[in-house]
């Protein structure tokens, strides 16, 4: 362990044989009448064995004995002959020491070492006399060499550190004078009025070291940066999670109060539930009363707005004008309705009086239950006439998460767009037409009123006749099975002769069907071009065809893609 400081304090102990119990506390004294020394710098650690992680060295100072007369005679030079050493300090009593010792002499230093070994020496401080206040050299300079290979380092079970000329000469005449009895210490008289007088008044050190382990300055920047990115991402990762909360709890509640439609907007497929679908009304189908002056037949009504054959005006041919079916249905007998039909729109079959029992969802639309049950079930929540969903108001069948809140949030940003776009173009056109005068100086047209009407009627025919023409007749299976009437004939424009072209016989490999098995075929058939598949219970299937480390970022900020 690297020294960083050094203490030097004045403390009283009671001497341990003129007291009848074991002390092993001491009483530091106050600097007013005391000598204290503090050492920040200019410490170089020669050795650290022998102290461990936590543990910093401390101890009572005292001077080594010197075993040659050569060594004590050179000692006087540097070291008072009443300095404290152990015969000054009670015998026989393991007390923590601190050794102080010249480094003058290889062989001098040897004896300080071993005599310093004898006794409980928690460390040693050594200075080179004559060599001021500068730092002492490294251990690997040529004035530490005691010329036995380095053996002292491992012979020593303490650390070793060494201390400026100057401070080293400070502690040794210190010592000096706390070496007798306590009236022989500074202020003792003083210190007499307090203490006993056989109590002892010595100089304590304690060592204030570190790890050794210290980072260097790039490695602190490097952490402290981490340390900042690690606590950016993890406020950006809260934030981005309380914000996701919100919004799923937005949508969740715009669900249940009717404000939006999951399925309707694409967001999500859903089902229903049979419970739901058992609140849904079931009935017998009537068609209402019979009046048997309107079962007479009657000759068709003129149709209104018909008009003559036509011209293309691009191929020359007569086209007929688009005559449109009435689409009012007739009335069911038990429901109040307005938007009934004669046949089930999934399975094609018509609904037979007073026998076909239907199913009525709440948009007034009615379904065999056979037919509509299963759709509802396995394929979708919407009705499959108008899209409306069946689901009532306040019920949100699945858990909201942060997929469908990005899929509304941006089906709504879209359809802003295009309101936004739409808007744009109807007000630059109606500016553009307020802005815009007829031209005097135009001629008229050749066909006046005539003409832009007979302009106007083949843009419409172009816009009404320009779907492509069924590929093959509509299977007649279904509604007609039973009839034995032939197909109207085929009314073609190609040139200027219209003619009719009588249908070939065809054989329909469909009449082969059993009439009681007609309506399953064709209910099965109609589910399978809805798209009969089971919907996913939840998004995870979703998210979890993403590669690992994109679900793993997406758990920490919700709103990365």
């Amino acid at each position: 362990m690297t020294a960083q400081r050094i203490g030097i304090f004045t403390i009283d102990f009671p001497d341990p044989y003129a007291i009848n119990y074991d002390n092993n506390k001491f009483v530091t004294l106050n600097d007013s009448v005391s000598f204290q020394y503090r050492i920040l710098g200019n410490i170089q650690t020669l050795s650290t064995k022998g102290v461990d992680a936590g543990t910093d060295p401390y101890g009572i100072l005292y001077v080594p004995d010197l075993h040659s007369d050569g060594c004590k005679s050179q000692e006087q030079n540097y070291v008072s002959g009443n300095v404290t050493r152990l015969a000054n300090l009670p015998a026989g009593k393991n007390y923590a020491l601190i050794a102080v010792a010249p480094w003058y002499s290889p062989q001098c230093m040897i004896e300080y070492f071993t005599s310093a070994r004898a006794a409980p020496t928690k460390s040693i401080f050594v200075f080179q006399p004559g060599q001021g206040n500068a730092k002492p050299p490294v251990l690997n300079d040529a004035s530490w060499n005691l010329q036995d290979g380095g053996s002292w380092q491992s012979a020593n079970t303490f650390p070793t550190y060494a201390l400026s000329s100057s401070s080293g000469g400070v502690i040794v005449e210190a010592m000096k004078d706390y070496s007798g009895n306590l009236t022989d210490v500074p202020y003792g008289p003083q210190l007499a009025e307090s203490f006993d007088r056989t109590d002892y008044v010595r100089l304590w050190a304690t060592v204030d070291t570190d790890s050794g382990g210290q980072l260097p300055s790039l490695w602190v920047f490097l952490v402290i940066v981490l340390a900042i990115l690690i606590v950016a991402v993890s406020c950006t990762s809260v934030a981005m999670h309380i914000i996701q909360r919100r919004r799923r709890n937005d949508l969740h509640r715009r669900v249940l109060e009717g404000e939006v439609d999951l399925e309707a907007l694409g967001v999500k497929r859903l089902t229903v539930s049979q419970q739901t679908l058992d609140k849904l009304p079931i009935y017998t189908y009537s068609a209402g009363p019979k009046d048997p002056e309107k079962s007479l037949p009657q000759a068709p009504a003129p149709a209104v707005g018909h008009a003559s054959p036509s011209v293309d005006a691009e191929t020359g041919a007569k086209v007929l004008p688009l005559v449109r079916r009435s689409s009012v249905p007739a009335s069911v007998g038990t429901s109040a309705t307005t938007l009934n039909q004669p046949t089930c729109p999934i399975c094609l079959d018509d609904f037979e009086d007073g026998e076909t029992q239907v199913r009525e969802l709440p948009c007034r639309h009615i379904f065999h239950p056979d037919c509509i049950d299963t759709f509802l079930l396995r394929n979708s929540s919407l009705c499959p006439m108008c899209k409306q969903s069946v689901l009532p108001t306040g019920v949100c069948p699945v858990p909201i998460t942060n997929v469908m809140v990005r899929r509304e949030r941006h089906i709504a940003r879209m359809r802003a767009r295009g309101t936004q776009s739409t808007e744009a173009v109807a007000g630059a056109g109606a500016t553009q037409a307020n802005s815009s005068s007829p031209n005097p100086s135009s001629p008229p047209s050749a066909f006046g009123s005539l003409g832009r009407g007979w302009r106007a009627g083949t843009s419409a025919g172009r816009r009404i006749f320009s779907a492509p023409e069924r590929a093959r007749p509509a299977p007649s299976d279904i509604e007609m099975a039973n009839s034995s009437t032939a197909p109207p004939p085929v009314v073609t424009g190609a040139g200027t002769d219209n003619s009719i072209t009588p249908p070939s016989p065809q054989t329909n490999p469909q009449d082969c069907v059993p009439p009681q098995n007609r309506r399953e075929w064709a209910r099965q058939r109609a589910l399978q071009l809805l798209g009969n598949r089971p919907v996913p219970a939840s998004d995870i299937e979703e998210v979890d065809n993403r590669p690992r480390w994109r679900r793993v970022v997406n758990k920490v900020f919700p709103g990365f893609r």
